[in-house]
C-alpha cells in the first residue's frame, strides 16, 4: 500500500490525469491481494489452474485470433464478433453431442454467462437474437437458451475462472508460456483426439499445440 500511495503521488504531480486514473483503477482491483507476495500470488493462480485441469465435467471453448493474420476484408465481422460466433457454434455442437447421449433425459441445454460490459452486451445480445433466428455461419442454434446473461465478474467466481483460462491461452499464443496453459488446455472440448473446442486463427504454418491438437 505504501508503494501504491507513492506511485499515485508521483503520477498526480506529473499532471497526467488519464494515467493517474488508470493507476487508481488498477490499484483498486488489486487491493484484496496486496498482502500477498508476488510468489504467493503466482502460486495461487497455478493452484487454481491445476484444480480446473481436474474438472472432468468442464469443457473449454476458445477462439485465439492472430490479429496480424486476421483480414477484415474477408468477413463482415469484427474480430470480437467472429470469435463470439465461433464460440456459440462450438458450444451448440457440444450440446447436441451431449443430447445424443441423453435421449431419455430430453437432451442438454446451455446458457451463456458473460462478463458485463454495456457496449459488448448490446452487440452480443443482438447477435444472439440473430443466431436464434437464422443460425450462425456453421449451425442452427437450438440448444442454447435465451441471450447471454451478463454478470459482474467480481461477484461470479466461474467468470473469474474463465478469465484465468483466457489469460493462460493468451500468454501461450503470444509469449509461449506453458505453466498455466498446460493444465488449462486439458479441459479443451475434444472429439476423439482432436481438440475441437479451441482454435488458434493463425497462418497454416503455425505449429503451436493448439493448432496441432485442432487438426484431424
Amino acid at each position: 500500500m505504501r508503494l501504491q500511495s507513492g506511485e499515485l503521488t508521483r503520477l498526480g504531480q506529473g499532471g497526467d490525469t488519464r494515467t493517474l486514473n488508470r493507476a487508481r483503477k488498477r490499484f483498486r482491483n488489486t487491493e484484496p491481494y496486496v498482502h500477498l507476495t508476488l510468489r504467493e500470488r503466482q502460486r495461487a493462480v497455478r493452484e487454481v489452474a491445476e484444480v480446473v485441469s481436474q474438472w472432468g465435467f468442464a469443457r473449454l471453448f476458445a477462439e485465439c485470433i492472430d490479429t496480424a493474420y486476421f483480414d477484415p476484408a474477408r468477413t463482415s465481422h469484427t474480430i470480437n464478433e467472429q470469435a463470439f460466433e465461433q464460440l456459440i457454434s462450438r458450444f451448440e455442437a457440444y450440446l447436441r453431442n451431449v443430447s445424443h447421449q441423453r435421449t431419455n433425459e430430453g437432451g442438454a441445454y446451455g446458457l451463456v454467462v458473460h462478463d458485463n460490459n454495456d457496449t459488448v452486451a448490446r452487440r452480443h445480445t443482438r447477435m444472439m437474437r440473430a443466431f436464434h433466428q437464422t443460425g450462425t455461419l456453421w449451425t442452427n442454434v437450438e440448444r442454447i437458451v435465451e441471450t447471454p446473461m451478463f454478470v459482474d465478474s467480481k461477484l461470479t467466481r466461474l467468470v473469474q475462472v474463465a478469465d484465468l483460462c483466457a489469460y493462460a491461452l493468451r500468454r501461450y499464443v503470444e509469449k509461449g508460456e506453458t505453466e498455466l496453459f498446460n493444465p488449462i488446455f486439458e479441459r479443451a472440448d475434444r472429439k476423439g483426439e482432436v481438440a475441437v473446442g479451441v482454435r488458434h486463427y493463425s497462418p497454416d504454418s503455425c505449429s503451436c499445440r493448439i493448432c496441432l491438437a485442432h487438426q484431424p
